[in-house]
């Protein structure tokens, strides 16, 4: 009886003293906010592989806690395609995003959370690198995440929506919607002072509308992917590593389009 008490006491400890880079999945957004005055910095590399063409990506990014439920972050990223033997490669699209967490409540050995978010990407890369990396417009991300956190389990879900600026071109981007469920395992309950390792799985539902050029459907644009995404965390104080695979399970897309190969994302969390 004494060590479930105990371990229900340092999971207390943990889950409020643990930093918000230890927890969320991979793949799709998680709930966790940064403290107040809190500082976040993260290093980021993302590889997507569809058919010929590869694009890796690598992304700086700064989070600041306004208040123990409210932050906000920028994140610039670097990218090189390849497409076919086609290189481009430059600075891409900045990311502005703040984040708001609408309801907390905390159990004995539990934590149940629900945040909205808000997403800007900025049409920059068109004047600060090369203008082929560039959408050609202003891009807007809204969405909810919902988290519970526990001594062994965590579960994630969340909903997002994309809504696609028209590019300078004159195509109107097909919108997108993104549903994510995720679940993670740890063997043991984890301690402060030790180093914590988390496993987990997601699935991961994209479907994006059609793109249109003079209110005429673009035929090879617009579908849905289903993926499975393996990963993991391991987290040492205010130290986090990430790493998983995005592997599609299900496509339909439109016209001729190549469904996608993987997608691998690793990431650098460092709270301050």
């Amino acid at each position: 009886m004494f060590k479930i008490f105990s371990a229900i006491i340092t999971s207390l400890v943990i889950l409020n003293m643990t930093p918000a880079a230890a927890h969320g999945p991979i793949f799709s957004p998680g709930p966790e906010t940064l403290y107040k005055d809190g500082f976040e910095v993260q290093a980021a590399y993302h590889r997507s592989k569809n058919a010929e063409a590869t694009e890796d990506e690598l992304a700086m990014g700064i989070a600041y806690g306004i208040t123990q439920d409210w932050q906000i972050e920028v994140e610039l990223p670097y990218l090189n395609i390849n497409d076919n033997g086609s290189s481009n490669n430059g600075t891409g699209d900045i990311l502005l995003e703040t984040k708001y967490r609408l309801w907390l409540n905390n159990t004995f050995g539990k934590q149940d959370s629900v945040t909205g978010f808000l997403q800007i990407v900025f049409d920059t890369a068109k004047k600060t690198s090369n203008p082929s990396l560039s959408s050609g417009a202003n891009d807007l991300i809204a969405g909810l995440a919902y988290g519970q956190e526990s001594l062994i389990w965590q579960r994630w879900a969340s909903f997002r929506f994309r809504y696609n600026g028209k590019s300078n071109t004159g195509v109107e981007r097909g919108n997108q919607l993104f549903a994510d469920a995720s679940i993670g395992w740890r063997s043991e309950p984890p301690q402060y002072y030790e180093s914590d390792t988390l496993w987990m799985v997601e699935f991961n539902a994209e479907q994006t509308q059609r793109s249109q050029i003079i209110n005429t459907d673009l035929t090879n644009t617009g579908g849905t992917e289903l993926f499975i995404s393996p990963g993991a965390i391991w987290a040492y104080r205010n130290i986090a590593l990430k790493g998983g695979i995005q592997l599609p399970i299900y496509s339909d897309l439109n016209g001729t389009q190549k469904a996608s190969n993987y997608r691998l994302k690793f990431t650098l969390d460092i709270n301050y």
